[in-house]
C-alpha cells in the first residue's frame, strides 16, 4: 500500500505549510511544531505500511495530554484528508482517491481511540474524586446513597469502555440509583419539577450507555467521545442538583434569621464548603457577594428601629426577588448579607451584583407615609479551591469596604 509514491517532498511540504496558516487562524489549542512533525513522518510511515497505524492512537494520547481541543484535532486531520486528495495525480484512478479517504478515516478513528482513552482514564479520576474527597457524611444519608450509586455506576461502565471491567446496562428503574430515586429520593427531593427533570436526566443518561456500546461495537470511537462528554456533564447536573437539595435540607435542619427569613451564619460554613468541593470535582465556577444597606444608621436615628427592620426587610425581599432559586442569601451581620452563586462566574456575579445594586437603587421603602431612599454596596468574589472560605470572605469583605471607601452605592470586584 504505498500511497507515498504519489507525495514528493515537495508535496509534502506545501501541505504542512497549509495546515500550519490553517492551526494558527482557526485554532485556539496550541499545536507545537514538534507534534505537527511528528504527524507528518507519522503519516508518511502509514502511506507505506498500514500496519502501523497505531502510530496514531499515541498521537491521540499526545494531543489529549497536550489540552487540543478534540473539536480542533479531527479538523486537523480532516484538513489534511482534503488536501492529500487534491494533491493526488490529476490522472489518478478515483479508486486510489477512496483508498487515500478510507486511510484517513481509519488514521482518525484510531487517533479518536487514543484520546478517548486518555479522556476516559481522567473522567474515572474525577469520579474518584468526587467519591472519596466529597464528605458524605456532610450529606442528608438518603441523598448521599443514592449520589454514590450513580456514580458507582458511571464509573463501572467507563472502566468497561477501557477494557478493565464487566458490565451490563440495565432499564433506568432497574439500577440502584433509579430505585433510589423511585423511593427514598422522593422523600428529599420535594420540588417536582425538579424530581422529573432528574428522572429524565438519568433516562437520558442510560440512553447514551446504549448509544455508546453501539458505537464500540462499529470502532466509532469519534463518536463515543462526544457521546461521554454528554454523559458526563449530565452526571455533573445531577450532582449539582443533589448538591443543591442537600443544602437546602441543611437550611431547613438549621434556624433561619427571624427578621428577614434568610439564612443566618449557622448554616453558612457547611454551605459554602460544600459548594467549594462540588466546584473542584466539576470545575464550575461559584462566586460570592457581600453587600450591605448604606447609611443604614442614619435610617435607624433618622426614622427609628422600626423603620430600620423595614429597610433590611425590604432589602431582603429585593434580594429574593431578583436571584435564582438556587442561590443562597444569608444575613450574617446587622445590615450585611452574604450572597452565593453557584455556576456563576467572577464576571456574571458582577452583573448580577450590579443589577441588584439598581434595584435597590430605584425600590424605595415606603413606610409610615415617608419615602426613604436606599442604596447598597456590593463585593464580589470568587471561591476557588486553593483558598480558604474565610480567605475569600475577608477578599469580598475588602471589597464592600472599597466601594464604601469610594463613595457607596457602587459594586467592587
Amino acid at each position: 500500500m504505498d500511497l507515498l509514491k504519489y507525495y514528493t517532498p515537495e508535496k509534502m511540504n506545501i501541505i504542512f505549510t497549509r495546515l500550519s496558516t490553517f492551526i494558527e487562524k482557526n485554532f485556539k489549542s496550541f499545536i507545537c511544531k514538534d507534534s505537527i512533525l511528528t504527524i507528518k513522518l507519522s503519516l508518511q510511515e502509514v502511506f507505506i505500511d498500514k500496519g502501523k497505524i497505531e502510530l496514531f492512537y499515541r498521537e491521540g494520547i499526545d494531543f489529549y495530554h497536550r489540552r487540543v481541543l478534540f473539536v480542533e484535532s479531527v479538523s486537523f486531520f480532516d484538513f489534511l484528508r482534503k488536501n492529500f486528495i487534491s494533491h493526488l495525480p490529476n490522472n489518478i484512478d478515483l479508486r486510489e482517491a477512496k483508498r487515500v479517504e478510507r486511510l484517513f478515516d481509519d488514521i482518525i478513528e484510531e487517533f479518536s481511540r487514543g484520546y478517548l482513552e486518555s479522556y476516559i482514564r481522567e473522567v474515572i479520576s474525577r469520579v474518584d474524586f468526587f467519591l472519596q474527597h466529597i464528605k458524605i457524611k456532610d450529606y442528608n444519608e438518603i441523598l448521599s446513597r443514592g449520589l454514590n450509586n450513580h456514580f458507582e455506576f458511571f464509573r463501572k461502565f467507563l472502566k468497561n469502555l477501557l477494557g478493565e471491567s464487566e458490565f451490563q446496562n440495565i432499564k433506568h428503574t432497574e439500577c440502584d440509583f433509579g430505585k433510589w430515586l423511585h423511593n427514598n429520593g422522593k422523600l428529599v427531593i420535594d420540588d417536582d419539577s425538579m424530581y422529573q427533570q432528574i428522572k429524565q436526566f438519568h433516562k437520558n443518561f442510560h440512553d447514551l450507555i446504549d448509544i455508546c456500546f453501539d458505537y464500540k461495537q462499529h470502532n466509532l470511537y469519534k463518536e463515543i467521545f462526544f457521546i461521554l462528554k454528554d454523559m458526563e456533564s449530565t452526571s455533573l447536573w445531577l450532582a449539582n442538583k443533589v448538591v443543591y437539595v442537600n443544602a437546602k435540607i441543611i437550611s431547613m435542619e438549621f434556624s433561619k434569621d427571624f427578621l428577614t427569613g434568610l439564612l443566618n451564619r449557622r448554616a453558612l460554613n457547611q454551605i459554602l464548603n460544600k459548594h467549594l468541593e462540588i466546584s473542584e470535582f466539576t470545575g464550575q465556577p461559584v462566586s460570592l457577594i457581600i453587600t450591605d444597606i448604606d447609611f443604614f444608621k442614619k435610617i435607624n436615628d433618622t426614622y427609628g428601629h422600626l423603620a430600620g427592620d423595614a429597610a433590611l426587610k425590604h432589602f431582603a425581599s429585593i434580594l429574593k426577588e431578583n436571584l435564582r432559586k438556587s442561590d443562597y442569601i444569608f444575613r450574617i451581620g446587622g445590615e450585611e448579607f452574604l450572597i452565593l452563586l453557584p455556576n456563576t462566574s467572577l464576571e456574571e456575579a458582577r452583573k448580577v451584583s450590579e443589577n441588584l445594586r439598581q434595584k435597590v437603587e430605584s425600590s424605595p421603602l415606603h413606610y409610615e407615609n415617608k419615602t426613604i431612599r436606599i442604596t447598597a454596596s456590593f463585593g464580589v468574589s470568587e471561591l476557588r479551591n486553593q483558598k480558604h472560605i474565610d480567605e475569600i470572605m475577608k477578599d469580598a469583605d475588602e471589597k464592600l469596604y472599597k466601594a464604601k471607601r469610594d463613595g457607596r452605592n457602587r459594586v467592587v470586584v
